[in-house]
């Protein structure tokens, strides 16, 4: 693709994760036009408890979207809250679609938790080329496009480079960054921290023995300390594109890996005709 062209796209997204971050503001201190309990207006998700949506989530995805219309009106548009609105129902082509994740890490937002941010990524045939992740309250702005490299307040990601201790040759020397998730029901949750046993304990118990697990509550941001240096892997099942289209672009761009589920674990392809598929970032699982 054309560098010009993405330096516009990603000129456009860094545009409107800076005209929305005053609202964002706004809503995360409940100050200005979201001062009242009634304007900030939290409330669950399709009627699930441990996932909510505010009135500022609705109001930065509006701006948003009716701002890209004007600019890109032949491109399409796929955004948490409005799909959320549709039953996650939307549609994938290859055309230009803008993923927007509005506040990454509501539960963070709304607790006063300043983890959380602004998620704008771009995909052209299905594959991520622009992502811009905007962390109002701590005054980060993570940008990257394809070929350009990925960016920390217009500095160079990574910013951490290993050797820290030593370069990791296993799980044992790594940190990770996950998520738990909102699903609650038994059969999951029995999955999710099955998983995290397997990762946390020692060897002699069958364990990976990782160094340390983080859960922070928002995706994007999570990706976005994989491409700074500071995390060495970011692991999930269950995110959605609009959580992580951004921020796989940062840590594309900053040297790192991304993959989905779609692996050959298993498969009873010989070896030898494995050949690497392209990153599906409609897959709900991610390493990175």
């Amino acid at each position: 693709m054309d560098t010009k062209q993405l330096q516009e796209y990603l000129d456009t997204a860094v545009m409107l994760a800076k005209e929305v971050g005053p609202a964002f503001k706004d809503g995360f201190w409940r100050t200005g036009q979201f001062a009242a309990t009634s304007d900030f207006a939290a409330e669950d998700k399709q009627g699930n408890q441990a996932d909510c949506v505010t009135a500022v989530d609705c109001f930065i995805e509006k701006t948003i979207f009716t701002r890209l219309r004007q600019i890109y009106p032949e491109h399409k548009f796929v955004g948490e809250e409005t799909t959320a609105e549709t039953g996650n129902e939307y549609k994938v082509t290859d055309d230009p679609t803008w993923i927007v994740d509005p506040v990454d890490g509501t539960n963070n937002f709304v607790h006063h938790f300043p983890y959380t941010g602004i998620s704008i990524g771009l995909a052209i045939n299905k594959e991520p080329v622009v992502g811009v992740v905007y962390l109002p309250i701590l005054d980060e702005l993570y940008t990257a496009a394809r070929g350009m490299g990925a960016y920390l307040n217009g500095e160079s990601l990574p910013l951490i480079r290993p050797p820290v201790l030593t370069t990791p040759t296993s799980l044992a020397q790594c940190s990770m960054v996950a998520e738990h998730g909102s699903a609650r029901c038994a059969k999951i949750m029995k999955s999710r921290l099955d998983s995290f046993a397997r990762l946390l304990l020692d060897k002699e118990h069958g364990g990976a023995c990782l160094q340390n697990l983080r859960i922070t509550g928002a995706a994007a941001p999570d990706l976005a300390l994989v491409a700074k240096g500071v995390a060495e892997m970011y692991w999930e099942c269950g995110p959605h594109a609009w959580d992580f289209a951004a921020g796989v672009v940062l840590v594309l761009e900053s040297g790192g890996a991304v993959f989905d589920g779609a692996g050959w674990w298993g498969s009873n392809v010989p070896q030898k005709d494995r050949v690497p598929r392209p990153l599906n970032i409609w897959n709900r699982k991610i390493v990175a």
